[in-house]
């Protein structure tokens, strides 16, 4: 209860208000104040007082400072202010409003300021044009009022206005009622200091600065102070990367319960906000930097972070001035001046810049990275003033385009559409637009949406790359080479660089390991040119053996005439790359021809036969340098999977004599669980292949036999009996005076072959001519099929051979220096 509540001090001010009887008996005074007709007006002020006694307290010491009641209860004050003067319960409010706002935009004039703080209060006239002022600058979309002022000082004055956000009938119980919803405007005026604070949205804040400026002449300017410098880059990404603080000292009482960052590394650059409320988030956000999904390369980039401290959950959002500068705003609603600057210094211990005040936005992500970061956004109002040069560059080269969408949206609910369909059934008689779920009046707005053109990105890369190929003396034939991965198409622009093939595929996708891994197996260098993803994320999905870059980097030193210089770096970088992508290559393929060696139906949509031609050669790459593939890069020609050739040195007493071989082999895969089905046709197919290859002079000349070795089936599974039918046939229709033969091997036993390659490699380069003779025979046995216990057969001469070959024993002399074992 009320009464029960009075202190001494609270009886003898309400007592000199009402002047009740019986003041010397508690119990009935206090009986008397419940029954006199103004006590249901203190449950009013009861409840106005809510949230407001600090309000209270001020306007109480500046209205009644004669009166000192320090002992006296906020409610008893209030009781005293309203019964004094009702207007004063006004004054509160609006004070109240104020002070539970965070800080605003601060103006001061170059002129002296004229005092119309009664007239504004009081005048029709000059709340009028007020009134008029701000409505024409909404566009005479938004209607106003003057509610209240609240005088703080002598010549410090806060007021209120309402803005009209909705009209609109709901149904109720027993009838419709009439619903005024409404944002508020509160701007203070100091006459004393010439300042001009608005607390508003933007919108409005131009508004109320019109107003003075039109009306008084006072030529407001913002007040801004000189940037803040004095902080390293460095320590700020540390603090995101690995949590340290700037001042390597993590403040107390500051736990960091959420953040968001304006610019991800995600296709279109969404928004990420982090959260975790009750607990610090920070442990977290030091993961995603580590992982990539968030960077730092502008102080923008951070949105907002939500922090507790002192005994309050705020908010802090950057604002980006015009000169790129960055003010991080915190929202100091209800926060004592001792605890703000708690706060304050807690920021600048864990972040290393203040708050409040214009930061130097030192973090420079390069003209590159401004150009990759404009085809990740979304649409025109993501640009910022850096990115607007070099947006009217990439627009007026048809390099990007702009779609405009319209979008429908509802103020009064969440309905949000693109679909005007669902807008115009709703049109009533007078043309309005309805919300199809409020009912409300909709709006619409339209938004400039950024589409990469990707063709003309494109055909913008392949166009340097025939300017390069043309200028560079070492470069040739460059031509396009469309090729299908997973019911994907890519094209990749070929050329000839220093006598060997390179290739350039322009994307706008983050691609696959598994697609990178099937570029990979082409042995063919590739430079990868990404636009839409950023430098990062594509780095930290590439594979060593591919060269990734991003368009912005193509488009900057294009720009700069260094394109050539850009290409030749990137080219002599690769070359030094084909061997370890040779043995990459080979190594992940003979995992996968292993693993189909004898399976067939379950393979379907797992395997296929382009994927068999591209691995069997990455093997044969690695163990026979001289080697190339034809198969389906040359469609259309009658050419087998590729050939390759072997040459060693053999002894003959006192002789010794280089001995060549060269051989063709093919790729067949199937599905069908019998195996592939060596019809006539591709009988005939082998014979022509063979008989093809030895008309021709290079063999003969090259060859010790003057032909073709063997001509090589590969595949996951044959049917034997027609592997001997076909072997029969070939050794029956060969051309007169050939020899060459037949041979078939399953792509488990090829794979083996391979790892016993790489298991005896220390042997085999002990004695390679040894090796490459076993391996000629083994591609060259009369047995038609090759199999595994042929090939140990045949390698056991390495082991003979590699005995005859001592080595320095480094561990024993490593002993001897050092004192220990290595």
């Amino acid at each position: 209860m009320f009464t029960s509540n009075l202190s001494l001090t609270d009886m003898e001010v309400l007592q000199s208000i009402f002047k009740l009887p019986d003041f010397e008996n508690d119990q009935r005074w206090k009986q008397n104040l419940k029954e006199i007709p103004d006590f249901l007006n203190f449950m009013y002020l009861k409840d106005f007082l809510r949230r407001k006694k600090k309000a209270v307290e001020e306007v109480f010491r500046y209205k009644e400072p004669q009166h000192a009641f320090p002992s006296v209860s906020p409610m008893v004050k209030l009781i005293h202010l309203f019964y004094t003067n009702p207007s004063w319960l006004f004054e509160i409010l609006v004070l109240h409003e104020w002070r539970t706002k965070a800080s605003g935009d601060l103006y001061v004039a170059d002129i002296k300021f004229p005092d119309i703080r009664k007239k504004l209060s009081s005048d029709l006239a000059y709340q009028t044009m007020l009134i008029d002022i701000m409505h024409k600058n909404s566009g005479h979309s938004s209607d106003y009022r003057v509610v209240a002022h609240s005088d703080v000082g002598e010549k410090h004055s806060i007021y209120l206005l309402y803005k009209l956000i909705k009209d609109s009938k709901k149904p109720g119980y027993d009838q419709n009622k009439r619903i005024k919803d409404r944002d508020q405007i509160l701007f203070a005026v100091d006459i004393q200091n010439q300042t001009l604070e608005i607390k508003a949205a933007k919108t409005d804040i131009r508004g109320v600065k019109q107003y003075f400026d039109e009306q008084f002449n006072t030529a407001l300017r913002k007040m801004e102070n000189d940037p803040f410098i004095e902080y390293n880059t460095d320590d700020i990404v540390q603090l995101f990367r690995d949590g340290i603080p700037v001042s390597n000292e993590e403040p107390e009482d500051f736990s960091i319960e959420s953040i968001t960052f304006s610019n991800s590394l995600l296709i279109k650059s969404p928004d990420v906000t982090l959260q975790l409320k009750g607990s610090d988030i920070w442990p977290s956000v030091n993961d995603a930097f580590r992982r990539g999904i968030i960077d730092l390369y502008s102080l923008k980039d951070i949105q907002k972070i939500g922090f507790c401290s002192e005994k309050h959950s705020k908010t802090i959002r950057s604002i980006v001035l015009e000169d790129g500068n960055v003010i991080f705003k915190l929202n100091d609603s209800s926060l004592t001046d001792p605890a703000k600057k708690r706060i304050k210094e807690k920021f600048l211990n864990k972040f290393g810049f203040p708050l409040d005040k214009p930061v130097k936005n030192k973090f420079d992500g390069g003209e590159a990275f401004k150009v990759d970061q404009i085809f990740r956004l979304a649409n025109t109002n993501q640009l910022t003033n850096e990115h607007r040069s070099i947006f009217t560059e990439l627009h007026s080269s048809q390099l990007i385009d702009l779609i405009d969408e319209t979008i429908f949206y509802c103020s009064h609910c969440s309905f949000n559409t693109s679909d005007g369909e669902l807008v115009f059934e709703k049109v009533e008689e007078k043309g309005t637009l309805k919300c199809p779920e409020c009912d409300e009046p909709i709006n619409q707005t339209t938004l400039q949406e950024l589409s990469p053109n990707k063709e003309n990105i494109e055909k913008y890369v392949h166009h340097l790359i025939d300017e390069f190929v043309t200028q560079h003396e070492h470069c040739n034939t460059p031509k396009l080479s469309k090729q299908k991965f997973r019911n994907n198409q890519f094209t990749f622009k070929r050329f000839i660089y220093n006598n060997r093939p390179y290739q350039v595929l322009v994307t706008d996708s983050l691609l696959t390991r598994k697609t990178l891994e099937w570029i990979e197996r082409k042995l063919i260098p590739t430079i990868i040119v990404c636009y839409g993803i950023d430098k990062q994320t594509s780095d930290r999905y590439a594979l060593e053996t591919i060269e990734q870059v991003t368009f912005g980097d193509v488009y900057v030193h294009q720009e700069k005439s260094q394109f050539p210089n850009l290409m030749v770096d990137y080219l002599n970088d690769l070359e030094k790359r084909i061997h370890h992508q040779v043995i990459t290559a080979a190594m992940k393929a003979t995992k996968n021809l292993s693993y189909i060696g004898g399976k067939t139906a379950e393979l379907k949509d797992v395997y296929d036969e382009d994927m068999l031609e591209d691995e069997v050669f990455t093997i044969i790459k690695h163990l026979f340098p001289n080697s190339e593939k034809w198969g389906k890069e040359y469609t259309g020609h009658t050419v087998p999977e590729g050939i390759f050739a072997i040459q060693y040195k053999e002894d003959m007493r006192t002789m010794s004599f280089e001995v060549k071989h060269g051989f063709s082999y093919d790729c067949k895969f199937t599905l069908e669980k019998s195996g592939y089905k060596l019809g006539s046709s591709e009988n005939r197919k082998g014979l022509h292949y063979i008989n093809s290859l030895n008309r021709m002079i290079e063999i003969s000349s090259y060859c010790s036999s003057r032909e073709i070795t063997s001509h090589i089936f590969v595949s996951n599974k044959f049917r034997d009996r027609q592997a001997q039918a076909m072997a029969n046939f070939i050794r029956q229709e060969i051309a007169m005076g050939h020899l060459t033969k037949p041979v078939f091997i399953n792509t488990k036993d090829l794979a083996y072959l391979y790892d016993q390659f790489i298991h005896n490699k220390n042997k085999i380069e002990k004695s390679p001519d040894v090796f490459y003779k076993q391996v000629a025979a083994i591609f060259s046995t009369d047995d038609v099929i090759i199999t595994k216990e042929y090939i140990d057969e045949k390698l056991q001469d390495i082991e003979i051979a590699a005995r005859g070959y001592s080595i320095l024993d480094t561990a024993s002399i490593t002993k001897k220096l050092t004192g220990r074992k290595k």
